[in-house]
């Protein structure tokens, strides 16, 4: 079944309209599409597709989307991220839609991929991976291609075909590795002022498994059962981060532009240039990530290097900017109304950091000069006498002809996004993320799993300094036994009285009844329900709580 192709032929029309007269196009494609993998890890599906798209032919103004669907009889239905296939025009007019905002005329889910349709050659094969969280009923669940068609107007349906009828011959079983547990006393708590030894450990309803004080283990995890967790759950801090801002993302890019004598123009045939102008796809690649993010500006800078008169490099400098930002509104779809230009006449800053950084010979003596004498006061003449002058020669060889540039810095406005979307971008686009979405995105995934703790530890990397995230991450962290990244992502935030609590549990996992008791009772006065209750099962007094949690498990 997995390697079984299966071919859609694609037969779509669009319909162009002019004023009252309207024309009608017919083409017939084929996309040949097979199923490679399909298995359950942990609790995720994971799917691999291969797409053969070599015989599709579009004009400019047309896109295909592609979009694989998992579904059964009885109303399970997840759609997965679409492959695009699309003409330069297409993709022009889309692009600038996602950066003006206009989300009634954009797809609805981030594309896994968009291919370019060059008039010359045919879009690559696309190896397609992706991985969704299980549920049970994807078990007999058939995987669907839907292909649609965009023109000149919105997305018109072409046609479902099935891939696979149903993903798996057999039921599924998902495969969990079987906890190994540290020895737990079933009769005799230990108090706060015993030492834990090795064949003891805290008593808390005979659930809660502690790494024995002095005992060395073959691996960095505390291991312990699945149903522990919800007892560890109810034990740690879950923050909620405090109102945010609004999403922002700011990207940079420099560009070195080559020149043919006398010109300002860019030209991408010109040297290395075409290169160069590569970089801007990357650049703007967020207009064509669907209709998360809107433009606020684009700002060109144009450096000049010291040599040469001032007036003469300002002139430069700003002249080349402004036929650059030109280039981006013709070319990249930009509104004109979106793009500053600036300039910096003699880059001396920059000159700086290259001395700096590569500590030629005469490195001190040129930086003592830029710093204590004036442009206008004879700061380049001085380093042109500079050692007979073979510093500056030097320099304009090596670092003037790389302080002449273009600077391009976008800023982006992020959107708010659904639980759903969260969950698409969390490996893909986490810099678009808060940290709220972030969380929301965790509860796709039971706590104590790897996914889930991945989320948390993804927020912690992009939020270093936020006290919040490196709380939660902690947490998360912790509820699969891996006390060592706990205490690092503690002792970041260990001056702020909301890590106590944790700093209690981690106490306590580690074998420190003692020190988890300290901790707790800081804590009464932050977090005061949850650390006597943490307290009480220290001390071995049953809490409410936990009873509830065992009534639950006695119940299956």
């Amino acid at each position: 079944m997995m390697n079984a192709i299966y071919t859609f032929h694609v037969r779509y029309q669009c319909l162009a309209l002019l004023l009252f007269f309207s024309t009608l196009h017919v083409w017939g494609q084929e996309a040949r599409v097979s199923l490679t993998d399909a298995q359950v890890t942990g609790d995720s599906l994971f799917l691999s597709l291969k797409m053969d798209l070599s015989s599709i032919r579009l004009n400019s103004r047309t896109c295909l989307h592609f979009t694989p669907i998992l579904a059964n009889s009885r109303g399970g239905r997840v759609e997965l991220p679409p492959v695009l296939v699309s003409g330069r025009r297409r993709y022009r007019f889309d692009r600038r839609e996602w950066a003006l905002g206009d989300d009634s005329r954009v797809h609805r889910a981030k594309p896994y991929l968009i291919q370019l349709c060059k008039r010359h050659s045919a879009p690559r094969p696309v190896s397609y991976h992706v991985g969704v969280p299980y549920s049970v009923w994807m078990g007999d669940a058939a995987l669907l291609l839907r292909q649609e068609v965009k023109d000149c107007c919105d997305l018109q349906l072409l046609g479902v075909d099935t891939i696979s009828g149903r993903l798996f011959s057999e039921r599924v079983v998902v495969q969990r590795p079987e906890p190994v547990r540290q020895p737990v006393a079933t009769e005799q708590p230990v108090s706060a002022q015993q030492p834990v030894s090795a064949q003891q450990s805290i008593s808390v309803q005979q659930a809660l498994p502690v790494q024995p004080a002095g005992v060395q283990l073959a691996a960095p995890f505390v291991t312990y059962s699945a149903r522990d967790v919800e007892l560890y759950v109810s034990m740690l801090s879950f923050l909620e981060p405090t109102v945010e801002p609004a999403k922002k993302l700011d990207e940079k890019e420099v560009f070195h532009i080559d020149y043919p004598l006398g010109s300002d123009n860019v030209s991408p045939d010109y040297h290395n240039n075409r290169a160069e102008l590569q970089k801007l796809d990357s650049l703007l690649s967020p207009l064509s990530a669907g209709n998360y993010s809107s433009l606020e500006y684009v700002r060109v800078c144009g450096y000049a290097s010291p040599d040469g008169t001032y007036i003469d490099n300002e002139r430069l400098a700003g002249s080349r900017a402004r036929f650059f930002a030109s280039y981006i509104y013709s070319n990249c779809g930009i509104p004109r109304s979106r793009i500053e230009t600036t300039c910096v006449a003699e880059d001396w800053e920059g000159l700086s950091v290259l001395l700096q950084s590569e500590q030629p010979p005469y490195a001190d003596a040129a930086l003592s000069i830029i710093r204590n004498v004036g442009i206008f006061n004879g700061r380049e003449k001085q380093l042109m006498e500079l050692r007979g002058g073979a510093p500056y020669r030097d320099m304009l060889r090596h670092f003037f002809p790389r302080l002449r540039r273009l600077e391009v810095s976008v800023r982006w406005n992020i959107r708010a996004v659904s639980v759903g979307e969260a969950y698409q971008l969390i490996y893909t686009h986490p810099e678009w993320l808060s940290l709220s979405e972030m969380y929301a995105a965790a509860r796709y995934y039971r706590p104590g799993t790897e996914q889930y703790r991945e989320v948390y530890e993804i927020a912690a990397y992009r939020f270093p300094e936020d006290v919040v995230a490196n709380i939660n991450a902690s947490s998360a962290v912790m509820l699969t036994g891996d006390t060592k990244s706990a205490r690092v992502y503690l002792q970041r935030v260990e001056s702020d009285p909301r890590s106590w609590n944790n700093l209690g549990v981690l106490a306590l996992m580690e074998g420190h009844a003692g020190e988890a008791e300290k901790w707790f009772r800081k804590a009464v006065g932050i977090e005061p329900q949850k650390a006597r209750q943490n307290l009480q099962r220290l001390q071995g007094i049953p809490v409410a709580n936990d009873r509830k949690l065992q009534d639950k498990r006695g119940e299956r």
